[in-house]
């Protein structure tokens, strides 16, 4: 089985000059735990994810800075650099392989250099769960 198969292609992304709020508005209202971040010439820069939310939230010691981090920190600011990306034309085995050896749950797929899809953790196992792989 191809990633193609399997990737889901619906992607929301953000802006690196977006508020962590926006962020967070964004990851809830897609529902989903990370979003690739684009610089403004539309090229992926990062990824931010809940995670790295929760991170920054952790290290508020105040209320005041707590609502700093929401309304004035950039997505920039918080967010993982671009971690690899795979062909859609490769397996869904190479693709499991590269997230373990990256240590990472997802991997987005480029096709030519543009965003296309991204595959995850979760899909493979639902594959194998319904012996589509």
């Amino acid at each position: 089985m191809r990633v193609a198969e399997l990737m889901q292609t619906t992607l929301k992304t953000i802006s690196a000059d977006a508020t962590v709020a926006e962020a967070v508005d964004t990851l809830t209202e897609a529902q989903v735990s990370a979003l690739p971040v684009l610089d403004r010439t539309g090229r992926a820069v990062g990824i931010v994810s809940t995670r790295d939310v929760l991170r920054a939230e952790s290290m508020c010691v105040s209320p005041k800075m707590r609502e700093r981090l929401f309304e004035e920190t950039l997505v920039l600011e918080i967010m993982e650099p671009w971690a690899g990306t795979i062909d859609p034309d490769a397996t869904v085995r190479e693709a499991a392989r590269e997230m373990l050896y990256l240590n990472v749950p997802r991997l987005f797929v480029e096709f030519e250099g543009a965003l296309v899809g991204v595959i995850s953790q979760t899909d493979i196992v639902g594959a194998v769960a319904t012996a589509a792989v």
